[in-house]
């Protein structure tokens, strides 16, 4: 969509469904406007980064319109390849993902009712790391939020697998011959990123088996839009990327960090507390990863402590 496109848009309070080009790809998204939208009034902007594999119509979208009922215009939206999107289907590559945050970004302020002093940045699970990079590498954020962040660091990884032997057979070597397939035919190999079989269960990591609460058939997180597929030959590129890299451009950033005590994430979590010092951490207690996703209870507590930090940084 051009500038001039978007500059027509008639919009309204709620949902609105829009769309922007990241790298020449259509990027499908939804924009959430508070109660009181007028033309001519001006909002503070939340863009929402949704986990690896989710589509706008979940978790980010739970909080997307949840923060745009306390007075934000929020954004969240569908990464390439992804529910609605254009691009390579179902990729998850951290260069893209950052990509598409950054031109969420991007769309939001050319937007006249977005207050552009006053933008930030919230990730969920594996969007955690990408709309923190966002953050680190652009000087127009004003404050950073986290949910249920699911943080890699490879060498820790590594450790934990047992070796570097170990850890190429069991996660690398398996993608190789998916892509000289690829390469060979330009046809890309899939699988599921959510075990459903016994036989996938035994070979899936503990995040990918509390995967089968959320996004199976008749669970919180089944949509239309999203689909239990992901692209084999390219998954070796998220082990590459860590957030740890980059935390040092952090410091200056305001930072509120929310995890369940019972996640299998929160080694990453606690791990990126203990590196950034944010001014606000929330830890629940008796809760996994994917309950924050969208318990009321929690969706109702988070975002207004979010609604709440975010306005303290407005100025």
């Amino acid at each position: 969509m051009t500038l001039a496109e978007t500059k027509a848009q008639t919009f309204k309070a709620g949902k609105n469904m829009v769309s922007f080009t990241s790298d020449g790809e259509k990027i499908a998204a939804h924009l959430f406007l508070p109660a009181d939208y007028e033309v001519g009034k001006n909002y503070p902007a939340v863009i929402v980064t949704p986990p690896a594999t989710g589509v706008k119509e979940q978790t980010a979208g739970i909080y997307a319109e949840a923060l745009s009922k306390k007075g934000f215009l929020t954004l969240t939206f569908d990464p390439r390849g992804w529910g609605e999107s254009g691009g390579r289907p179902f990729v998850v590559h951290p260069d893209y993902q950052v990509r598409d945050c950054r031109n969420a970004v991007n769309y939001v302020m050319t937007l006249d009712a977005t207050n552009k002093d006053n933008v930030f940045n919230l990730g969920i699970c594996m969007g955690t790391g990408w709309a923190a990079y966002e953050t680190a590498f652009d000087t127009r954020i004003k404050g950073l939020a986290m949910i249920s962040p699911y943080l890699l660091d490879l060498n820790e990884l590594v450790d934990l697998m047992g070796g570097s032997d170990k850890f190429r057979a069991t996660l690398i070597a398996p993608t190789l011959p998916a892509a000289q397939s690829q390469f060979e035919s330009g046809e890309d190999f899939y699988i599921k990123p959510v075990p459903e079989t016994e036989e996938e269960i035994k070979m899936a990591d503990p995040i990918s088996i509390g995967m089968r609460d959320y996004y199976l058939p008749g669970k919180p997180g089944d949509v239309p839009n999203w689909k239990n597929k992901g692209c084999l030959n390219e998954s070796y590129t998220l082990y590459g990327f860590s957030i740890f890299n980059y935390t040092k451009l952090l410091e200056s950033t305001p930072k509120y960090v929310a995890y369940g005590d019972q996640a299998v994430s929160k080694g990453g979590a606690i791990k990126f507390v203990n590196a950034t010092n944010p001014e606000k951490v929330t830890v629940i207690e008796g809760e996994g990863h994917f309950d924050l996703y969208w318990k009321p209870e929690h969706v109702a507590r988070i975002s207004d402590e979010i609604s709440d930090f975010f306005k303290e940084q407005i100025k």
